[in-house]
């Protein structure tokens, strides 16, 4: 069986060898944001190259996507993937905020 380790180098040789993607409005996905053995009726829209890098922050904060043997295990696994899927929304909204900060000191710069 191949380790978490290993399979995180394929998919890094993978991303390695394939043209950088541009996002689609075609190409939405559902992401189970909690993960699909853990809680597979939550879901949302995400391109292909979001869902990609928010299952690799996943990985990389502990979420094991596999189902789990125990009840309190796979809660845990939900609760680390919804951690990581609700740092990736806080920081999108951050980015909105700035960038509505910075229109509406340009619109007070254009009144003057």
């Amino acid at each position: 069986m191949i380790g978490r380790t290993a399979k995180t180098v394929l998919r890094h040789a993978r991303q390695l060898v394939r043209p950088s993607r541009k996002v689609c409005p075609f190409c939405f996905q559902a992401d189970h944001i909690g993960g699909r053995n853990h809680i597979p009726h939550v879901t949302v829209e995400v391109c292909q190259a979001h869902h990609v890098w928010l299952t690799e922050e996943r990985f990389a904060a502990g979420a094991e996507m596999k189902k789990q043997p125990h009840t309190i295990k796979s809660v845990e696994m939900a609760l680390r993937a919804l951690a990581v899927t609700g740092r990736a929304v806080a920081s999108a909204m951050q980015k909105l905020c700035e960038g509505l900060e910075f229109c509406a000191e340009m619109l007070k710069g254009a009144r003057r």
